[in-house]
């Protein structure tokens, strides 16, 4: 939810934010619980959910607000202007059908992952990720392979700001144990994820670098972790998503 009374921001934008999380976390909602929720008076909430609805960000069925599509216009227009996304797309999609597991590309912003695309290939596993999600980088193959690559300060910014939150028993909570293990990735190139984000799902991943110091991204393959054993891992997909985020790199450099 989007704190309120941040430095230099505007209260009536923040309360407006705040609203629109609310929706979404709820999956919907009516004015009275949200106002409710949020310590706020009615007909505020009214007044922000009618504007938001008059301009299509929002949705109403009888007196329940929904999130409405056009910010589903708005992020595939984001998203489309991305060169990462544009050179990675077409080779993930390849790599996920050739393999049949599941392919991500992950990016970077305010520290935090953000699930940029993904190809399922005939990977029957569900998971709560999905384009657009937001979560931490620790957990996740992609996300190591973009910390271990970031510049030092802002690698420890994102450490020791927000904490290292569990996602499973096997995610990695201490600083200095995910250090080591961030110096590890960079010598040997790639990241790994053993049930750390999500128990009996195995991942990979590989950082897409720029020229100077820093990365556009990541991408991972991952799978369920009795058919993609770390060895599996290591041996058959390693140095085959390194090639691959090695294309991307060069082809993303000549746009």
């Amino acid at each position: 939810m989007a704190q309120k009374g941040t430095q230099g921001g505007v209260k009536s934008d923040e309360t407006l934010l705040d609203i629109i999380e609310t929706v979404r976390e709820r999956d919907g909602g009516r004015v009275t619980e949200i106002a409710e929720e949020l310590d706020l008076a009615k007909s505020s909430v009214h007044s922000h959910l009618k504007t938001l609805e008059d301009h299509g960000f929002m949705c109403r069925d009888g007196d329940e607000y929904r999130i409405g599509y056009r910010f589903l216009d708005y992020g595939i227009w984001m998203r489309n202007q991305s060169d990462l996304f544009q050179v990675a797309k077409p080779r993930l999609k390849e790599l996920s059908r050739e393999t049949g597991h599941k392919v991500w590309c992950v990016i970077e912003r305010d520290g935090k992952a953000v699930y940029l695309y993904g190809a399922e290939g005939k990977s029957p596993i569900q998971t709560y990720a999905r384009e657009g999600g937001i979560t931490e980088l620790h957990f996740l193959a992609a996300g190591k392979a973009i910390l271990a690559h970031l510049p030092e300060a802002q690698r420890e910014q994102i450490v020791e700001g927000d904490g290292l939150p569990a996602k499973t028993n096997g995610t990695i909570t201490d600083p200095e144990t995910l250090y080591s293990e961030l110096e590890e990735i960079r010598e040997r190139k790639v990241a790994f994820n053993i049930g750390e984000a999500l128990e009996g799902l195995n991942a990979v991943g590989a950082p897409i670098k720029r020229v100077d110091d820093g990365v556009y991204g990541a991408i991972s393959l991952s799978g369920p972790a009795n058919r993609l054993t770390r060895d599996r891992l290591e041996d058959e997909y390693a140095e085959r998503l390194l090639g691959i985020a090695n294309e991307i790199e060069i082809n993303i450099r000549h746009i």
